[in-house]
């Protein structure tokens, strides 16, 4: 990237209205393009195989490590999340101010040995340790992708970027599930015996056989991955001054979407969490039929969700709405939530199955829009920076809240495990209503500010 040498720009006003800091540079060429955003997505389907994980296996560690529920939620939220948030801004300023494929090699890298840790953990905090480091690697992801595709396609086609990178969270979750059901059945039918650590219990080789294959997307990364031209060459990197500056002008712009966005989070992550608890324990599936029921609503249905929102928001877009992100994202959540909360309250199980794929396919769809969000409404030399700062508050209300929210109603205000429906109902209502509350507040300053940033 070059450097002007007559200065750097630091008010936060001039950062998205000098137009001379941007030089019009040919894009990468189509098909490479497509193939550098099919590789974000990898590593972010081997984030979220890696990710629900735990979700599969919550009855066995609660027996086998004499857990509860709260517990547990804190191994999938508080743990990973903790060290996600904070290790999401020395990434998001290495992608501002250095080549950026080596920060995913290095976060992949260390989720992947994360995960083989945690199958050899014997206790609580021997896994709760694993989690943290599981979030640390993680939190390369996004912010590499956010600031890598803006670099790698025009602003029509990335809509459609975007949603093919996050779609990788729901083939992932999807993955996670089905390929984690058929590992643990055959952990435990087989009870295999590995060198050096002897016989593990099925949920512990659920973790070592689901983080090894990680270390080859790693590989992948390294060799095939490419940093796109910057666009903005002649702006020096943001410094986190800068970054602080532009938040804080437009300060109740992002508390308001970024909040709202978190609501979408805090849904999500319920049912990503308990949602194959609550087939189990309500409608009484076994891990298997969990397994086909979550990996294929995430394959095809959260997948499928993923690119609608993305082509959605292109659409919206090239009819002349640069904030379509956020108008979508609006509707996104207007949609969604009759479906979750019937199928959280269906007494018949083939219903609630039917309503919750519905629900995932819509709810999907905010995948496909949220880092567009980020992108419209920030420069181009500070959007690490600035997708660290929405990773943040999205993870802190979403993952880190909305198990543990969920866990709590269940055992101490609807009346314990059976309960579940309810409380994953009570979550996404809430949740929900302020995510659209929030958005419709911030709507008018957010085309503004969408049309005053520079997008070359």
């Amino acid at each position: 990237m070059q450097i002007a040498d007559a200065g750097r720009q630091v008010g936060a006003g001039m950062l998205d209205t000098n137009q001379s800091a941007v030089i019009e540079r040919p894009y990468p060429r189509l098909p490479y393009a497509y193939f550098s955003v099919g590789l974000l997505m990898l590593a972010y389907v081997f984030a979220f195989v890696d990710r629900m994980a735990l979700s599969l296996v919550v009855d066995p560690i609660r027996s086998d490590l004499g857990l509860n529920d709260t517990q547990v939620s804190a191994l999938a939220g508080l743990a990973f999340v903790v060290c996600y948030v904070l290790f999401s801004f020395p990434f998001g300023r290495w992608v501002d101010h250095h080549a950026r494929p080596p920060a995913l090699t290095l976060g992949v890298s260390i989720w992947s040995v994360a995960m083989v840790a945690c199958g050899l953990a014997t206790n609580f905090w021997q896994l709760f340790v694993g989690r943290m480091f599981v979030g640390v690697g993680e939190a390369a992801v996004n912010p590499v992708a956010y600031s890598t595709i803006p670099d790698t396609f025009p602003p029509h086609r990335r809509g459609l970027a975007m949603a093919i990178f996050a779609s990788g969270s729901m083939i992932g979750g999807g993955l996670g599930v089905y390929l984690g059901s058929l590992l643990l059945e055959w952990a435990a039918r087989t009870q295999p015996v590995l060198p050096l650590v002897g016989q593990l219990a099925p949920w512990q080789i659920l973790f070592i056989g689901l983080g090894l294959p990680g270390l080859l997307v790693a590989l992948l990364v390294h060799f095939t991955l490419r940093d796109p031209p910057r666009r903005a060459a002649l702006a020096a990197p943001a410094t986190s001054r800068d970054v602080a500056a532009y938040f804080g002008e437009h300060r109740r712009l992002f508390t308001l979407m970024f909040l709202g966005f978190a609501g979408f989070a805090i849904s999500n992550y319920a049912f990503t969490v308990w949602g194959p608890t609550y087939f189990m324990r309500v409608h009484h599936f076994s891990i298997a039929e969990v397994g086909i029921l979550m990996g294929g609503g995430f394959a095809i249905f959260g997948s499928g969700g993923a690119i609608a929102g993305g082509l959605w928001a292109d659409r919206v877009q090239k009819a002349g709405h640069r904030e379509a992100p956020i108008r979508v994202a609006l509707h996104i959540a207007w949609i969604q939530f009759p479906f979750f909360l019937g199928a959280y309250l269906c007494p018949q199980p083939m219903l609630a199955v039917a309503l919750f794929c519905g629900g995932m396919f819509c709810a999907s769809m905010i995948g496909g829009v949220q880092g567009a969000m980020v992108q419209v409404l920030t420069p181009n030399r500070m959007r690490g920076q600035a997708g660290a700062i929405y990773l943040t508050v999205v993870n802190v209300l979403g993952l880190g809240l909305a198990p543990i929210a969920t866990a709590a109603m269940t055992d101490y205000v609807f009346g314990g495990p059976a309960e579940i429906g309810k409380s994953l109902a009570a979550t996404s209502a809430v949740a929900l209503a302020l995510a659209s509350l929030l958005i419709v507040l911030g709507m008018k300053q957010a085309k503004q500010r969408a049309e005053a940033v520079l997008d070359a």
